[in-house]
């Protein structure tokens, strides 16, 4: 009470509260004189006293229940009527309040300190040929056409009211769902044919009769072409590989050849210097040892000839097999990237039935299920279904009609001329 600091603050807050007041009777339904029924949410708060803050609901008898007040009737009122009841009910109250260190304060109540507001209104309820009709969360200023934007938009479907037919937003949840799938498969195909043309890229552009966010495709292309570089690169490698072994063994086989082209000449010779030991042992020239040497020397050429020839036989099926691990491998990998195409595309062909399906299905009339409204063969009827006193009216409306909370909107599509 004689905390000056404590009263400022006080002052500053409500002029806050008041300015917030003045803002809210700026709109339209304010400028109406709008009066609080069952089902508003009313907050009163004292400025300066943030644990005096209540909020409440009205009741289905038009009162709200304050701590340290009671029950207080507020159906019917206006937003300044609100705010100057309970100034009065609450003036000159003595509250306390806890600081922060622990201590209890008292706080004198001036009618300056007391802000009543409406925090929260009615719903609004749309039905009839809308795409999601129910209840929606009232706004100041609100129109029909906002409305009908946040059902869905305009629908035919919903007017049909078949047993057991599905609910529209599960058809629209389906056809995306479809939709994300159309277009991993499609860009998997462009993926597949790249990697069967041996290309390091794809054409990256979306498919034009599918509407996806830019955010859903990205990551799809990106994965996509990540996995064509990684294909290419390790099926180039593995390649490579095999390639290398091919030149190793023909290197391998030249020098040997060689070798053996020298071995050749090496038995030759030595099968001549036997038989010309043999003639002279014959003629009694040479000794025995000298005909031995020479048979052993003629083994050991004719030995490592015929090694040389095993290993060019060995490296020569080595090669053989190295390309036809070549051949082998370019030839599997074709053969899954064609078992890989031919499920994507039947796959993409299941996708695009299903698709299609729905697509008649959330447009069973003019081939749209929105129908904006001035366009097209249907034209939209709004009736606004509002409570007067005890009474309530009907009234003829056009998208732009101000709402009020409480109303019921009633969508009816007819053609032009029509009933």
């Amino acid at each position: 009470m004689g905390d000056t600091k404590g009263v400022r603050t006080f002052s500053r807050i409500s002029i806050a509260g008041w300015m917030a007041i003045v803002l809210l009777a700026s709109s339209p339904c304010f400028a109406a004189q709008y009066r609080l029924a069952a089902g508003d949410t009313v907050e009163v708060s004292i400025g300066g006293a943030s644990e005096q803050r209540h909020r409440a609901q009205i009741q289905i008898d038009g009162t709200i229940a304050l701590p340290g007040i009671g029950t207080v009737e507020v159906a019917g009122l206006t937003t300044a009527e609100l705010q100057s009841r309970m100034e009065t009910l609450l003036q000159s109250k003595i509250l306390r309040q806890r600081l922060p260190d622990g201590r209890e304060q008292a706080i004198v109540v001036v009618p300056g300190d007391v802000i009543a507001s409406v925090v929260e209104y009615r719903p609004i309820y749309v039905t009839g040929d809308v795409l999601t009709p129910g209840q929606l969360a009232y706004r100041s200023s609100m129109t029909v056409r906002q409305a009908v934007a946040v059902s869905g938009g305009y629908s035919l479907l919903r007017s049909r009211n078949q047993p057991g037919a599905n609910d529209p937003a599960d058809l629209l949840r389906d056809y995306q769902s479809f939709s994300t799938e159309y277009v991993k498969e499609y860009f998997h195909i462009l993926r597949v044919d790249a990697e069967l043309a041996d290309k390091e890229t794809f054409d990256q552009t979306p498919p034009q009769d599918i509407s996806l966010p830019s955010s859903a495709i990205v990551p799809i292309v990106q994965a996509e072409a990540e996995s064509l570089k990684t294909a290419q690169r390790d099926y180039r490698k593995e390649r490579m590989f095999l390639e290398n072994a091919v030149k190793q063994a023909d290197g391998q086989f030249a020098a040997l050849s060689k070798q053996q082209e020298g071995e050749e000449k090496g038995v030759q010779a030595d099968e001549e210097e036997l038989d010309r030991v043999v003639k002279l042992f014959g003629s009694g020239s040479l000794p025995s040892p000298r005909v031995t040497e020479s048979r052993r020397a003629l083994l050991l050429s004719s030995t490592r000839r015929l090694q040389t020839m095993v290993e060019l036989m060995r490296l020569q099926r080595q090669r053989e097999d190295s390309a036809r691990q070549i051949d082998r491998a370019a030839s599997q990998r074709s053969i899954t990237l064609l078992h890989e195409l031919r499920d994507s595309n039947v796959h993409i062909t299941d996708l695009r039935i299903r698709m299609r399906s729905l697509a008649q299905k959330l447009q069973p009339v003019s081939g749209s299920a929105a129908v904006p409204a001035g366009t097209g063969d249907l034209k939209p009827q709004v009736t606004v279904v509002r409570k007067s006193g005890q009474s309530w009216e009907k009234i003829v409306a056009t998208e732009d009609f101000d709402l009020e909370p409480g109303d019921v909107i009633e969508i009816a599509l007819h053609a032009p001329g029509g009933s």
